[in-house]
């Protein structure tokens, strides 16, 4: 990874190259992916215009990520402040995201309304709510005492996934694999990461509620928007 003074000498050369970047955040588990144009530099600073979507994400999370060809890898980046209005940020703080940032290669969702799941093995049962979904990948959560000591799933284990989407009245069931187990979300809840294998009836539903639900996102990114815009006027 380049020194923090190599990277800004190489934002020097796409500032005079007139070359845009990628920022990557996240919104709700989807990711949020636009060109920006570095408009400035100033002692570790980095003036940059944005997309307005990616101005709420990086407003929420006060960070973000850059890409670019005439970058090694992918950098992280402090936000230390947006202008949602001017669709403007300053960037600093520059240093590597590590090799899976912007890796991803199945877009993952959260569900807008609880999603029952019933998960097994055969011979054991275990009931959650889906926490994320991707057509490779899921997410449930679950209660710490149903994932340890005797009712516990081991890593690699292979269990089967019932639940209904609420774009369809099918119940769906798939085959999985546990991937990771009790990433702590509070003191009982607990998320079990399954990668999953669709069957060809599946993955055509899946797939439909997963552009259904970036959809949705993207709509709620434009209001947050302009909800955004709206308070910043108010404030004068």
């Amino acid at each position: 990874m380049e020194p923090q003074d190599q990277v800004m000498g190489l934002f020097h050369k796409l500032l005079n190259a007139g070359e845009a970047v990628t920022l990557l955040n996240n919104y709700r588990g989807f990711p949020v992916a636009h060109n920006a144009t570095i408009l400035m530099l100033e002692q570790g600073y980095v003036a940059i215009g944005i997309h307005e979507h990616q101005s709420v994400c990086m407003a929420l999370e006060g960070k973000t990520h850059i890409q670019s060809s005439w970058l090694t890898e992918v950098i992280r980046s402090t936000v230390i402040g947006v202008d949602v209005v001017k669709k403007r940020a300053i960037l600093t703080e520059f240093e590597p995201a590590g090799p899976e940032i912007g890796k991803r290669k199945a877009t993952r969702v959260y569900p807008s309304e609880p999603l029952e799941a019933d998960i097994y093995d055969g011979r054991r049962h275990l009931s959650g709510k889906i926490a994320d979904i991707s057509t490779t990948g899921v997410g449930v959560f679950t209660f710490a005492a149903y994932i340890y000591g005797s009712l516990s799933f081991e890593l690699d284990k292979e269990v089967y996934v019932d639940f209904r989407l609420p774009t369809t009245d099918a119940i769906i069931r798939f085959h999985g694999v546990v991937t990771s187990v009790a990433d702590k979300q509070d003191a009982h809840l607990h998320r079990l990461g399954l990668h999953i294998f669709p069957n060809p009836d599946v993955q055509p539903l899946l797939e439909a509620y997963i552009q259904k639900r970036q959809v949705e996102t993207e709509r709620e990114l434009t209001l947050v928007y302009k909800s955004m815009c709206q308070e910043k006027s108010t404030q004068g």
